[in-house]
């Protein structure tokens, strides 16, 4: 008998609607990106859309991300082992990241939009939430055949 890690090799999809609102001199991006990924759940992929405020063109600019970091903002860049495939669409409009969640003990990542708006007298907030990477358990299931 051999025992062999059992892993979903599946990709779970989320979409995710973000909406920016003009604030005073500022324009504030929402939506509800966090997540509590299970553990031993595979990869998933979080898809983003955005929908400007009328008479104003927010586009996604850059990801930083930040593997075990329990704080918003993470670092600056890419500095996440576990968010890969990082897009931004062509209008800018759309973005999206796959997270690998195979990291070996549960951990925080951390991940920040960073965004462009065409009104130079707004300053555009980044989105920056948190998920919780369940991880991989290392559950063994024996297999005699093998």
């Amino acid at each position: 008998m051999q025992n062999v890690l059992q892993r979903n090799t599946n990709v779970t999809p989320h979409t995710i609607q973000l909406t920016a609102t003009i604030v005073g001199s500022e324009i504030v991006v929402s939506g509800d990106g966090g997540a509590n990924l299970p553990a031993n759940s595979g990869a998933h992929r979080f898809d983003f859309s955005l929908t400007s405020p009328a008479g104003v063109t927010v586009r996604f600019e850059s990801l930083d991300t930040q593997d075990n970091c329990s704080t918003c903002p993470p670092a600056s860049g890419e500095n996440s082992k576990q968010i890969v495939a990082v897009h931004i669409g062509p209008n800018g409009d759309t973005a999206g990241f796959t997270d690998n969640n195979s990291n070996h003990n549960a951990m925080d990542v951390s991940y920040q939009w960073n965004f462009t708006c065409g009104d130079p007298s707004l300053q555009v907030q980044p989105f920056d939430p948190i998920i919780r990477n369940g991880g991989t358990t290392g559950i063994a299931v024996t297999n005699p055949e093998l």
